[in-house]
C-alpha cells in the first residue's frame, strides 16, 4: 500500500546495507532516516553505482525502475545531486584524502556533471 506525500527514505545507501537472503532483502543500518522524496533512495544508489564503475546513464537507467524516481521532477533531482556533490565533496575534504569518501567525492561529481550536461542539451534543444 502506498501512502499520499512523502516517503520514509534511508539516505545513506550503500551496498553494505542489504542483506539478501533466499526470498527476501532487507535494508539494515537506517542511521540517517528521514522524510522526504521518493527518489532519494535510488539518487543515493546512482551515486554508489557510479563509485563502483557504472557509467552515471546506466545507473540512471537502473534508477527509472523505481516509480518514485519515474515521478519524480527532473529539476529535483537535479538539485539533489547539486547537492549530494557538494555534501560529498566537504566530507572527503575534511578527512584529508581518505579513499572511500574522495571516491564517493569524485563519483557524486561525475553524476552532476552528466545531470548538468543533460539538462543544458535540453536547454539547447528548446
Amino acid at each position: 500500500m502506498s501512502l499520499p506525500g512523502p516517503d520514509p527514505a534511508h539516505t545513506d545507501i550503500n551496498p553494505g546495507d542489504f542483506i539478501i537472503g533466499a526470498r527476501d532483502t532487507w535494508i539494515v543500518d537506517w542511521s540517517w532516516p528521514t522524510i522526504g522524496a521518493a527518489f532519494i533512495d535510488p539518487a543515493c544508489l546512482v551515486v554508489q553505482l557510479v563509485a563502483a564503475g557504472h557509467s552515471s546513464g546506466d545507473a540512471e537507467a537502473w534508477a527509472a525502475w523505481s516509480k518514485g524516481w519515474a515521478q519524480a521532477n527532473s529539476v529535483a533531482i537535479d538539485a539533489f545531486a547539486r547537492a549530494t556533490h557538494r555534501m560529498h565533496q566537504k566530507r572527503a575534504d575534511r578527512s584529508l584524502g581518505e579513499a572511500q569518501l574522495c571516491a564517493i567525492a569524485e563519483a557524486a561529481r561525475t553524476w552532476f556533471e552528466y545531470r548538468k550536461t543533460l539538462r543544458e542539451a535540453k536547454a539547447a534543444a528548446s
